[in-house]
């Protein structure tokens, strides 16, 4: 199988490794142990790459949510830590037509050819990692860095985000991003009100003394080993600011892909949030 993964070390014993643009994965190497922040869709030999990394340390693996593309590579490995507030709520284990679906989601919208061989490389796993149960505060000290978890609830409702204490970068998963996808209404399982994700991330905009950094778990709005534009998150806030207080002003766009249905968003600086009408507020 494939482990032609690019790998780009983004501060000192940290690395961004690209899967193929489905996905970022992040390696934090500490004197004792190293984590490992997510794990893609599962595309190829991703622990071979890891371990290249990581040489004789051992290493704990946590999941920024329960989405594919970030877990799907999980089948490599014997336990993932993940928010329990996503657990049941997505496929778990995906299948690997499930992930093959992903992957040919992102190759239709590059329009670019990968080196990997689709029924090959992507396999449905021999074994289903343990679920470990990951919380709001919860630390990992790696020896010289220590990595603390934060609840980032939105985009799923076991969002998560990792601050680093080494390298001072917040890794964000899919709870920050350029094109960040809020889209559940409150009779869905997974659903989080705009009104409550927006809380979420003021707080961790307030924490910004802890972090100069901010890297989201793909590459599409940033270029592969840079973090995405200071006025990101900031932008985030007050496009959500604006959608709960009603001053919003929504835009619709064509779906991702061809005969997928269209979006409504509204646009913030270098920012765009895609949302439903009925899933701005909490319920009464």
């Amino acid at each position: 199988m494939t482990h032609s993964y690019k790998i780009v070390e983004i501060a000192p014993k940290t690395y961004e490794i690209d899967e193929f643009d489905c996905d970022s994965i992040f390696v934090l190497l500490g004197e004792k142990k190293a984590l490992v922040i997510d794990v893609g869709t599962g595309i190829g030999d991703l622990k071979t790459a890891i371990e290249g990394l990581t040489g004789d340390l051992p290493y704990e693996i946590v999941i920024t949510h329960g989405h594919v593309d970030h877990l799907g590579g999980a089948g490599w490995f014997d336990k993932i830590y993940l928010n329990p507030k996503d657990w049941g709520k997505y496929p778990y284990p995906p299948d690997a037509d499930f992930r093959r679906y992903y992957a040919d989601f992102i190759v239709q919208r590059s329009g670019l050819t990968y080196d990997y061989d689709r029924m090959t490389d992507i396999i449905d796993w021999e074994k289903t990692a343990e679920l470990v149960p990951l919380h709001d505060g919860q630390s990992f000290d790696l020896g010289g860095r220590v990595v603390t978890a934060y609840e980032c609830p939105g985009h799923t409702p076991g969002e998560m985000v990792f601050i680093d204490s080494l390298s001072r970068i917040l890794f964000a998963g899919d709870a920050i991003n350029g094109n960040l996808l809020f889209g559940t209404l409150p009779d869905d399982p997974t659903f989080v009100s705009i009104e409550r994700a927006l809380k979420a991330l003021e707080r961790i905009l307030s924490m910004k003394d802890q972090y100069d950094r901010i890297y989201n778990g793909h590459h599409d709005y940033r270029e592969l080993g840079e973090p995405l534009c200071p006025e990101m998150l900031p932008s985030i806030v007050t496009a959500c600011r604006k959608l709960v207080d009603g001053t919003y002003e929504a835009k619709t766009i064509p779906g991702m892909l061809p005969n997928t249905p269209d979006r409504t968003v509204v646009y913030e600086g270098p920012a765009m949030v895609t949302f439903v009408a009925g899933g701005i507020h909490e319920p009464k």
